[in-house]
């Protein structure tokens, strides 16, 4: 079975979000929160309250490449080209992060922000593309975000994949004319985020019991998601968790494979065509 890897790139530093967003306030608000229901340890309060204060405490790229690299995860970033909902690197963060991604070999794709206007999708699309300078690249949304028009318009612009679609079913790829849709099914934040009450040992169970109903299923791949931002000693659990996800896989003999290298192996067995949208 093939494992996708995938992390969604939505904080380059904590300067980034000063007056812009309140990220910052709801990060205090949620750590606090985490503390009084005992799930971090003051140890880990302390630390995150202090690495505000320290240059590029935010930036966890560098050493997320140098894991995966070093531990054979052939995994598939997604950076943004424009602002949304508590996102506020600017572009030349984007474009800096998206080198250095190349520079590892790594796939990148764009963390998209529109979603319901046709021409700001575009714009992002054309953004990324002459940054990157590459042509084949796929899209996941921010927040997850899509409308009727989402995937008809993504396909009419030209992306290679999409992978918005989170679902618990383990749904598989199928096609939207040109565009193969690639449903993930699982993410860190739904495992450990704050609004949960899974430890670290039933976040473990909790996919263990996914990947074992992927194999009894015949499922060709499952995908998951962690974001870069909690591969830091401020996020132990989701980092042992991520440390442990790997050595699992590796221990079920799992393919790595990143989405473009996925739709390369893999024949989509289901094409859906979609009414066409009238673009304003």
């Amino acid at each position: 079975m093939k494992i996708i890897v995938s992390h969604d790139i939505d904080h380059l530093s904590v300067r980034e979000h000063i007056f812009k967003d309140l990220i910052i306030q709801k990060y205090l608000v949620w750590s606090l929160l985490e503390l009084i229901k005992k799930k971090i340890s003051l140890k880990i309060f302390s630390r995150k309250i202090i690495r505000l204060f320290k240059k590029d405490s935010w930036n966890n790229l560098g050493k997320l490449l140098k894991f995966d690299q070093v531990n054979g995860v052939d995994s598939t970033f997604f950076v943004a080209v424009n602002n949304g909902k508590g996102l506020s690197y600017s572009l030349n963060q984007a474009k800096t992060a998206i080198n250095l991604i190349k520079k590892y070999d790594f796939d990148v794709g764009v963390h998209g922000i529109c979603f319901d206007n046709y021409e700001e999708m575009r714009r992002e699309y054309e953004v990324f593309k002459e940054i990157s300078n590459l042509n084949n690249f796929g899209i996941r949304m921010h927040y997850l975000r899509l409308n009727q028009e989402t995937l008809e318009n993504l396909a009419k612009i030209g992306y290679l994949f999409d992978t918005t679609i989170l679902s618990d079913n383990l749904e598989q790829e199928y096609k939207i004319d040109e565009l193969t849709e690639i449903p993930f099914h699982i993410m860190d934040g739904n495992l450990l985020g704050p609004r949960q009450n899974l430890t670290l040992e039933e976040a473990k169970e909790k996919t263990m019991k996914l990947s074992e109903r992927a194999e009894k299923e015949n499922k060709k791949y499952v995908a998951l998601l962690f974001h870069q931002r909690y591969f830091s000693e401020e996020f132990p659990q989701y980092k042992n968790w991520y440390f442990w996800l790997i050595d699992y896989c590796r221990e079920r003999k799992y393919e790595f494979v990143n989405y473009k290298k996925f739709i390369t192996d893999t024949r989509c067995p289901i094409t859906i065509t979609l009414k066409p949208t009238q673009v304003s």
